[in-house]
This record gives structure tokens, sequence and C-alpha cells, in this order.
């Protein structure tokens, strides 16, 4: 349901109207009354043109707007004119036929220099309901505007979100398979392991954000994982975490294509020595991972990737304005921060 429709100013449209209508009312039996200074006279007066003012106001939203809406202009200005024309002739009517005015007699009907008077002096409003009506109809159109966006985003989220389950189990397969053909010890520690993960990614990453805790239990787990299959005289890993995650919260599975890659990319050089550096630091709303390794010498242009370009986009979407992506290939590492400045409990999906 377009979220418009559940506010106030749409909820209870009848009793806006009558409210619009009572205080119309009121505003013109006070005013002319302060003016004439005879109130009695004014509140009985405006009684005759309420519903003359009803008819001129809805005749006009209700039959000549739509025209406008349609863009058909010609129609619109014609019709405006015509109603124009017709409010005047009414509210004359009311002046020429209701007693209290005592004008019958004293001009013929068609008097057009008062039904012009009459238009110019009271079609303000038809104009006032005109533009509430037409401020209604754009505040609706972009809703449901903001409601497409909001469709489209999520529905592009949740297809990068899917893109990362099938990439991560094809590089976890590929280690355990690894670990399978040198017949390690190791393998049943990976296939426990990876139960825990897949468990983790299936049963608990539905919700647009997760507790930052099991996030980061995840991504440990995953660095265990990847440990237990290279060789820790060859490869040196780094895993640091300052602060606690407390009770916040973050958008689930964002961090660990940065951390696939590092491991996927960055040990494919033989015998030589690779350095995994990956740091998470956690400031108040604030969190920060650092991860760099050893710059692979058979990647002579960077491009992103499937993981990176998904991550790119996903802190675009989900944090607008709140993140830094940075990737710098200097100094012989391949360097990644990410940084997100809105990690604070009852997040809820940003689309600005």
């Amino acid at each position: 349901m377009n979220k418009a429709n559940t506010h106030i100013l749409f909820k209870y449209r009848w009793l806006w109207h009558v409210i619009f209508w009572v205080v119309s009312y009121l505003f013109y039996s006070l005013s002319y009354g302060e003016y004439n200074n005879n109130y009695a006279f004014e509140f009985q007066s405006n009684l005759y043109f309420l519903p003359v003012r009803m008819i001129g106001a809805y005749t006009f939203i209700y039959l000549v707007i739509p025209f406008l809406l349609k863009r058909r202009y010609y129609q619109f200005f014609g019709l405006t004119a015509l109603h124009w024309i017709f409010y005047g002739f009414i509210i004359w009517m009311v002046y020429y036929k209701v007693p209290l005015y005592g004008l019958e007699g004293d001009y013929p009907i068609f008097y057009w220099p008062k039904i012009i008077v009459a238009a110019l002096t009271n079609y303000e409003v038809p104009a006032l309901v005109a533009t509430i009506k037409l401020f209604k109809v754009w505040y609706l159109d972009q809703n449901k505007k903001q409601d497409l966006i909001t469709q489209k985003q999520q529905a592009e989220l949740n297809f990068l979100k899917t893109q990362v389950h099938p990439h991560f189990l094809f590089n976890t397969l590929n280690n355990l398979y690894a670990l399978t053909l040198k017949k390690a010890d190791e393998a049943p520690d990976v296939v426990i392991k990876l139960s825990d993960l897949l468990r983790y990614m299936l049963y608990e990453c539905g919700e647009k954000f997760v507790p930052l805790t099991k996030e980061l239990t995840f991504l440990t787990n995953y660095i265990e994982l990847q440990s237990i299959r290279h060789d820790k005289s060859i490869v040196n890993i780094k895993h640091e975490r300052i602060g606690e995650p407390g009770n916040k919260v973050i958008a689930p599975l964002l961090l660990l294509p940065i951390i696939e890659n590092c491991f996927k990319h960055g040990i494919t050089q033989g015998d030589k020595e690779v350095q995994i550096q990956i740091l998470l630091s956690i400031e108040e709303n604030k969190l920060t991972m650092h991860v760099k390794n050893t710059l692979n010498e058979r990647i002579k242009n960077f491009t992103d990737g499937l993981g990176i370009s998904n991550v790119r986009r996903r802190l675009e979407l989900i944090y607008p304005n709140q993140h830094a992506f940075e990737i710098n290939t200097d100094e012989g590492f391949f360097d990644v921060m990410i940084e997100i400045r809105q990690i604070g409990k009852d997040l809820e999906l940003k689309t600005d």
C-alpha cells in the first residue's frame, strides 16, 4: 500500500472536507461580519453562499482539473473560462433570487457586469480547492515514484545478495576440494565450518540488517576456514578487531566479498610469502574495515570484479552518503578500506 494513503491528511477524507467547509463558512461570516458590523446578517447570508461555493469547487476539481492532469491544456483553459462564467452566474443568482438581498426586478437575470464582478470577487474558493487538489495529486505521485524506487532498489539488493551465496560457495568448495586431494586431516573441520557458515547465510541473512555480532562471528569463522587450508609458513594471516559490536546492526554479507578476494587473488604465487591483514574497528556508530593482501604480480590492470562491484553497489543503496570505499594498489599491496558511518541500532533501509 502507498504510504501516503496512511497519512493523516488522506485517511479521513470526508472529515477533512467537512472541516474545510466549516472553516470556510466561519471565515467568510466573521470577516464580512466585522467589515459590515453585522454578524447576524453575514452568518445568514453565507448559509446561502456555502452550497454555491461547494458546487463551484467540486465541479472545478472533478470536471475541469482532470483535463489539466491529462495535459489537455486547450480543453482545460476553455473549460476553466466556462466554469468561471458559470460560477459567477450562480453567485449572481443568489444575490438575484434570495429575498435577503432584494435585487430581483432591479436587474435582468443575465446581467453580465454583475456576473463578471461576482466571478472575479468569489473565485478564490474554487482556486484554493484546486490548489489543494493539485498538491495532493503531486504528493501522491511523488510518493508512488518513491515507492517504485524503493521496490526497485530492494529487488536489486536482493539480487546482489543472492550473488554472494553462489560466489562464496564456489570459492569454499574449491578450497575443500584442494584439501581432499591432499587427503588433509583438516577436511572434516572444513566441512563442519562450512555447514555453520551456510546455515548463517541461509537462515539468518534474510533481513535488511543483522546484528553486527553475528556478522563479525561469521567473518571470523570464514577467516579461520581459510587459514586451515593454507600453509602458515607461507601465508601470514593477521586478523584483529578493535571495539565491541554491542547492539549495532549491519547489512548482512556486505563485507564478505572483500575478505574473499584477498584470499582468492592474493594467494596465487607459489611459495612466495604472502601477507594478509584484516583489521576491523568499531567506534560508536562507525565501522571501519581495512583489508590488505600481497599484490598478485600476475594482475597487471585492476578492474572491479563481481565481488567488489557487488559491495560498491550495495553500499550506495543501503548507506548513501554514509560510507567510504577506497582501493589502493601501492607498495606491493592490494589495500581496501570500507567505512560505514551508520551502524546504529534500529536502522531502516534508505532510498534517497
